[in-house]
């Protein structure tokens, strides 16, 4: 029998008395506030919940949040966890002692990066590169060791492997307990590398060995090497993590299998993850960009731009023509790149947290720096003490006093306004006028990061939705989307356990890459479709899932450009060059706008058996049948203007029932505003679709 839901007492989705017996699937995502759970039976979601972060023991917060839905042990079928801990060990510095050994001459490549300065930079005479105010991998610490491989893959230095041994001994006498090993040309030729790696361990079992060419396997010396170092980096946190997560589940009694997000979307095990930590930097919010490419299947909308608020940053994703927007690499800070395949979201410092302050011109200034979750804006109450866009979004009515935030945090309004009371002063004003501003420069600031992903790629934001989750998304979202001329707005009913929910619409998979560098003649293209079908046998003979479907990508770039697209092709295509100029230039078109008669150069070949996750959930269909009213009205302020806006409890709303602004949209673990001319419809399942009429085309 299908699961009865109700409300619980925060007006989540949880299961009822009555029980199931189906095995359900749980997606739990790790943020810097609050673990989200979403839990799914079947093809719809039966609970949903959030948790405080347990900062120092994550592994606590990510249990706490399970315990909240009250499973049976042998009920859950799967766990997929989306986890910053790779990401927060780089950007805090408090990854592992590692030791580099990279081919003779080339031990300061880390310092060099790509060989070019930043922007600020160019008027700062003080710059200095991440790397070299706060290394990963000291100059001591990076050994050259005499091999030498041509790019034909002749050998031009044999490995010297009593001297590499006697570096690693000395590596190991000062703490090295995570070796990376990158060497010239290792991507394409890997055995100077593979053969290092079988003399560390055999000489030191308990010391982990990240190889370039397992971790990041595509061309660019630098970008490779960056990636092999910070998986190293990362390595050990990830494997104390992993092994700690496991035992906690196991410990509940939860033996179903845990997989991780990755930065492309799949899903991998603990052990992969261990081996590989860069691959789930991403995790998180990657899950929620898997989430709203799911919504532009079921809204028929293949045209969605993800909007996601939290409280450090404003992310944004493009969906066209129903597939997510990759690229390939991840930018950290300044050079401290991971080089390999990741849907794009485009970051900025304008979330919840976000500090309001007077720049150097004397206007006022969002972000970049934020309170953090610890202590968070001033209005948690935890000893903030500058103001923030959620003090300025309590001030202004569009946040609740009395409603606690994320059900746990009940927002303190004398702190908020005691928080811009210094900063009213400086501008001669109210605090209230003050808060006005600051919501009006994050707003504008957060159209500016949607441009980035859209006009400046020639793709016009009018032929697109904005899907706004987050717990802090829907109360800007419509103000946003006016300002690009967007002419719909969708707040999910799952908005602010939004990445949760999409981490359930990771798919397993395994994948192999073929290092090319070539230009697409005939005769390259009819080689590279045939090594593309062989090493298909190869992957479905290792992967072991009859059902898992195949994935052909080219990475390519046209001849004269430095960064490869990737691009999906048919390798049983009777005209290989033909077929892989057209879908390169579609993959070209889609993701900057236009498309060039340039021959075409492959980098890489890339195979991938996917496992298809054929059920897509989605929350209860509403029973509500009477359109609700509102439960009360509040004065909010929007553009300056004082309105009434009447308040709504999403647990209350009908299906099909229309709510025209101003109104205030509260949900257990989001806020959503209408401002005046929004309509907003709500669908069977507790979606709501608002139109902004002046701008539908």
């Amino acid at each position: 029998m299908g699961a009865v839901v109700d409300a619980d007492d925060s007006g989540g989705i949880r299961k009822s008395d009555e029980g199931t017996d189906a095995m359900v699937r749980i997606g739990i995502d790790t943020g810097g506030t609050f673990t989200d759970l979403v839990v799914a039976d079947g093809d719809e979601i039966r609970m949903a919940t959030k948790s405080l972060t347990t900062h120092g023991e994550l592994a606590a917060g990510l249990l706490s949040a399970l315990g909240k839905a009250e499973l049976e042990p042998g009920e859950v079928e799967s766990v997929v966890h989306g986890t910053t801990v790779a990401l927060n060990a780089i950007l805090t510095r408090r990854g592992a002692l590692v030791g580099l050994l990279t081919t003779r001459g080339f031990r300061d490549l880390l310092d060099m990066g790509r060989g070019w300065r930043s922007a600020d930079a160019l008027t700062d005479p003080r710059w200095r590169r991440p790397h070299e105010l706060r290394p990963i991998v000291e100059r001591h610490l990076r050994r050259p060791v005499a091999e030498r491989v041509r790019a034909d893959g002749s050998v031009l230095v044999p490995l010297d492997e009593a001297g590499l041994l006697a570096e690693v001994d000395e590596l190991y006498e000062q703490g090295c307990r995570s070796i990376a090993i990158c060497f010239l040309h290792a991507y394409k030729f890997p055995a100077h590398e593979e053969r290092a790696a079988e003399l560390i361990r055999e000489r030191y079992p308990d010391v982990g060995v990240s190889l370039s060419s397992a971790v990041a396997p595509f061309p660019r010396e630098y970008n490779r090497l960056s990636t092999c170092v910070l998986n190293a980096y990362a390595q050990p946190l990830m494997q104390s993590y992993t092994r700690s997560v496991e035992e906690r589940l196991a410990g509940a009694g939860h033996a179903a299998p845990l997989n991780f997000m990755t930065n492309d979307g799949g899903v991998s095990t603990p052990a992969a993850v261990s081996a590989r930590p860069v691959t789930t930097l991403n995790s998180g919010p990657v899950g929620g960009v898997m989430g709203v490419q799911s919504y532009s299947r079921s809204l028929g909308q293949p045209n969605l731009v993800g909007f996601d608020m939290g409280g450090t940053s404003t992310d944004v994703a493009v969906i066209a023509e129903g597939r997510a927007s990759t690229k390939r690499e991840l930018e950290l800070e300044h050079d401290l790149i991971v080089s390999m395949p990741v849907l794009e979201i485009h970051s900025i410092g304008a979330g919840g947290g976000s500090i309001a302050a007077l720049d150097a011109a004397g206007g006022v200034a969002v972000g970049p720096q934020s309170a953090g979750s610890v202590p968070g804006p001033a209005c948690y109450g935890r000893g903030g003490e500058v103001p923030t866009v959620t003090d300025a979004l309590l001030l202004l009515g569009w946040l609740d006093p009395k409603t606690p935030l994320g059900g746990e945090i009940r927002p303190d309004i004398a702190a908020a306004e005691r928080a811009f009371g210094p900063l009213a002063e400086g501008l001669a004003t109210t605090p209230e006028q003050v808060a006005g501003t600051v919501a009006q420069v994050a707003i504008h600031n957060m159209a500016e990061a949607i441009r980035q992903l859209t006009v400046y790629r020639g793709v016009d934001p009018r032929e697109f939705g904005l899907l706004a989750y987050g717990a802090a998304g829907p109360l800007a979202a419509t103000q946003v989307a006016r300002i690009l001329e967007m002419p719909r707005v969708v707040f999910p009913a799952l908005a602010g356990v939004f990445s949760a929910f999409g981490l359930l619409e990771g798919a397993g998979f395994d994948e192999e890459v073929v290092p090319v560098m070539a230009i697409a003649s005939e005769e390259v293209a009819v080689g590279a479709f045939a090594t593309m079908r062989e090493t298909a046998v190869k992957v479905r003979e290792r992967f072991g899932h009859p059902d898992a479907h195949a994935e052909f990508v080219v990475d390519g770039m046209y001849a004269g450009q430095r960064w490869e697209l990737p691009a999906l092709v048919d390798p049983t295509h009777s005209d290989p060059a033909a077929h892989l100029a057209e879908r390169f230039g579609e993959a070209h078109r889609r993701q900057y706008g236009y498309q060039l008669p340039a021959p075409v150069q492959i980098a890489n070949l890339r195979v991938r058996l996917v496992v298809p996750e054929s059920r897509a959930p989605r929350p209860p269909a509403l029973t509500r049948t009477d359109p609700a009213r509102p439960h009360a009205g509040r004065d909010i302020v929007v553009g300056g203007e004082r309105v009434t806006a009447s308040v709504f409890r999403t647990e209350e709303l009908a299906a099909g029932q229309i709510v025209h602004g101003p109104a205030v949209i509260e949900a257990p673990s989001y806020t959503g505003v209408l401002v005046p001319g929004d309509v907003a419809r709500i669908n069977e399942v507790g979606d709501i679709v608002v139109e902004l009429e002046e701008n539908v085309r």
